[in-house]
This record gives C-alpha cells, structure tokens and sequence, in this order.
C-alpha cells in the first residue's frame, strides 16, 4: 500500500470517528435507562413507555420579522411570567430535573433538529405540566406551541404523542435516530 492509500483511509477513518461525535452531541435527547427495543416490542402489546418530562418549543419562520419579533415576545413574557432567565439555561435536552430554557434556534431548520424552522424550547418535569402547558394554551397568541413528552421513544414523542397548538409544521424526525428513513412528516 502506498502512504497516500494509508493516509486516505486514516483521514475516512478519522472523518468517520469525528461525524459520529458530532452527532451525539448535537442530538444529546436519548435517555440512557431505556431500552428502546424493549419498548417496541411491548408497545405491540399495547403497554406503554411512562413520560420521563417534557419540551414545549415555540416555532417561527426566522428570515419573517413579525414571527420572530412574536415568537421572541412570547418567549419573554413566558419567562417573566413563570420567572425564569437564561443565567442558567438546559445543559443538552434530557433529564434536568428543572425548568429551564435551550438556547434558542436563530437558524432556520438545523440538519440536526427535527424541526423545519427556527424554534425556541423549554424542558419541563413532568409535575409543571398541568400548570405550563394552559398557560401556552391561553397566552399563545399566534404563535405556533409544539409539546412533546420524553419517553425516550424519539420518533413517537415527536409525532403520535406529540400535541400542536395552532397549525401543525412537518417534522423531520431522521433527526432524531441513527437509523430512521422517514424524511419529514
């Protein structure tokens, strides 16, 4: 073999190695305790994954001014009202065990997000949903609200289990798995 093969399948090698990472890491929303295959085949049975906590994501269209000038305004009269800042924002998009806020999308439909558009999320446990979720209900205006729960069951959460306030946008849940074919929903 010459170098130049050796350090071609180096750099394919290398290439390879440095994708995967980036993946898990800009996709960080598995839950490490559940067991998806497990899940599956149970779910043919008719029982269920319980839901872990949930996201509520707000969505806007970032190249529209009035969307994102009324997306940016809910978002701050959200966190006025349930008095959260971003000193301390989510640390990836599972298990936090508190309220908080992602960083928000200021790009359109990210490869590594299912969503088609900019967004902006919270994570949220499982005992505020009751209080946070009618308050998106009621105060939304003409934002776009997409809660999903987290079950650790990605493509499920996102779509059968998933609930639109306002219009419903597709999806890509690829985004979500290593190995989904679905493009977008």
């Amino acid at each position: 073999m010459t170098s130049t093969t050796n350090c071609l399948r180096l750099f394919s090698g290398l290439a390879f190695v440095l994708a995967l990472a980036s993946l898990a890491a800009s996709h960080p929303t598995r839950y490490p305790d559940v067991d998806v295959g497990v899940w599956q085949k149970r779910m043919k049975d008719g029982v269920f994954p319980p839901f872990l906590s949930y996201h509520i994501h707000v969505l806007f269209v970032s190249n529209q001014n009035n969307t994102i000038e009324d997306a940016l305004t809910f978002r701050k009269k959200f966190m006025t009202h349930f008095k959260l800042t971003d000193d301390n924002p989510c640390n990836g998009t599972t298990h936090q065990g508190r309220l908080c806020m992602f960083q928000y999308d200021t790009e359109s439909g990210t490869p590594d997000s299912p969503f088609v558009t900019s967004e902006w999320g919270m994570f949220l446990p499982v005992e505020h949903f009751a209080t946070f979720v009618p308050w998106t209900m009621q105060n939304r205006g003409d934002n776009i609200v997409f809660v999903h729960p987290n079950s650790g069951m990605q493509i499920e959460d996102h779509t059968d289990w998933a609930v639109w306030q306002g219009d419903i946008w597709p999806l890509r849940p690829s985004a979500l798995c290593d190995n989904c074919h679905s493009t977008t929903v």
